[in-house]
């Protein structure tokens, strides 16, 4: 695979930081050995001079007991005369040199141990550069191979590969390209649930739209054949155009309201007494199939809200509570203040829910099967959900203990 241009920079960089950073660190040493050699190669190189001078001045008999009181001390230097025309090997410059006395006779002037010479870092420049090189390849390769696989999954979802996921290709990584790729699964998993939610929403919307539009249909039909029955079928257009018109609405709120731009006024409202306008309203529904809504509220608690939002989202989860609990039972409706928060709970003697529904039946046109025949458009709990959502609440189902659902609704108060 051909190195990306963010590979060659870092290796650049890195190689570049790398390669300054022995050199510094050689010159500062060379400098070093330059100016102060150690204390016992000054020693021996002196000794070397000393006896070089004393050789060419004095003779090689001036300078053996020198030699002899160096060589107890463990420094072995040694002196040797040379033949006429014989000649020295001095391919160790450093131990080794040819000195003449007085009279013309020379000297071959050796030691075993290494007087001082000029450094020389050629050879440790090279090998330095040469491992930069190598660490600077593999750790770019090693921070732009994660980063490469990432951008190639974005190409992938961008190209309605939703499925992609990056993480398993991350291998052992704990660092923070690890963490930014969990985030891209996270993101792209919410971006494939958003998705298909939205196909179910058009698909169901559809849905929705086509049954009463089938039944407008048929009833005109009807009326064309049998004029007769203009009146029942014009009742039965009219329902029809309820229930469209109700859809209508209830899909532009659900809209608003996921949209983010709701544009609503907000005022100071108590939502205590909001709830008992409910309440009463929703007794004169369950009086026909004779139940009772009961409301057991603390005092007043007023907050900054969308009244309108609220209102309706209490109204659908007490209506829904209405219709489905059975015949001669009780709806009940708890409110307690409890600090800066009300805590609502709204409870019916129904079928209630099967708990793998608990969750989704706050989805758009989620539905439990119950055989009762309960009409409705399923987007009541939805639009609640995201009334609540929309003033910093929570809201949340569960199975009563005698039976039936409990929907319990928190909001926080909120200051103008």
């Amino acid at each position: 695979m051909r190195p990306s241009r963010l590979f060659w920079k870092l290796f650049l960089a890195f190689w570049l930081a790398t390669a300054l950073s022995f050199v510094v660190v050689v010159a500062i040493f060379e400098f070093k050995e330059r100016l102060s050699p150690s204390s016992g190669t000054l020693q021996r190189t002196a000794m070397f001079v000393t006896i070089s001078t004393m050789v060419e001045q004095h003779g090689a008999a001036s300078v053996l007991p020198l030699i002899g009181y160096a060589n107890q001390k463990g420094e072995q230097f040694r002196l040797d005369e040379l033949a006429p025309g014989v000649t020295a090997d001095l391919g160790d410059q450093g131990r080794r040199a040819v000195v003449i006395d007085p009279e013309g006779r020379r000297y071959l002037l050796e030691t075993r141990q290494e007087i001082w010479r000029e450094p020389n870092h050629r050879l440790p420049f090279a090998v330095g550069t040469a491992v930069a090189i190598l660490f600077s390849g593999a750790l770019a390769w090693y921070l732009t191979r994660p980063l490469r696989h990432l951008g190639e999954a974005a190409r992938a979802v961008a190209s309605g590969r939703l499925s992609t996921r990056v993480g398993p290709l991350m291998g052992r990584r704990r660092d923070e390209i690890v963490d930014l790729a969990r985030e891209f699964d996270k993101m792209a998993a919410k971006l494939e649930q958003l998705l298909g939610a939205q196909r179910r929403l058009l698909h169901d919307i559809s849905h929705e739209l086509r049954s009463p539009l089938t039944r407008l249909q048929a009833a005109i039909g009807l009326v064309r054949q049998a004029p007769d029955q203009r009146d029942v079928m014009l009742d039965r257009i009219e329902r029809e155009c309820e229930r469209l018109d109700e859809l209508i609405e209830e899909l532009l709120t659900l809209a608003r309201l996921e949209s983010g731009q709701h544009n609503l006024p907000f005022e100071r409202v108590d939502l205590i007494e909001l709830l008992a306008a409910i309440a009463e309203d929703a007794s004169f529904e369950a009086a026909a199939k004779e139940c009772t809504v009961s409301l057991e509220a603390d005092p007043a608690f007023v907050s900054w809200v969308s009244g309108e939002m609220l209102y309706r989202a209490f109204e659908n989860i007490v209506r829904n509570a209405v219709k489905f609990t059975d015949p001669g039972t009780q709806v009940r409706i708890k409110a307690r203040v409890d600090g800066d928060c009300l805590r609502l709970a709204i409870a019916d003697a129904g079928p209630g829910v099967p708990p793998d529904m608990l969750e989704s039946i706050f989805e758009p046109f989620k539905r439990v099967e119950s055989g009762g025949g309960h009409p409705g458009l399923g987007l009541g709990l939805s639009i609640a959900q995201r009334a609540v959502q929309m003033h910093g609440g929570t809201i949340s189902a569960s199975a009563g203990p005698l039976g039936g659902l409990v929907v319990q609704v928190t909001l926080p108060r909120r200051e103008g």
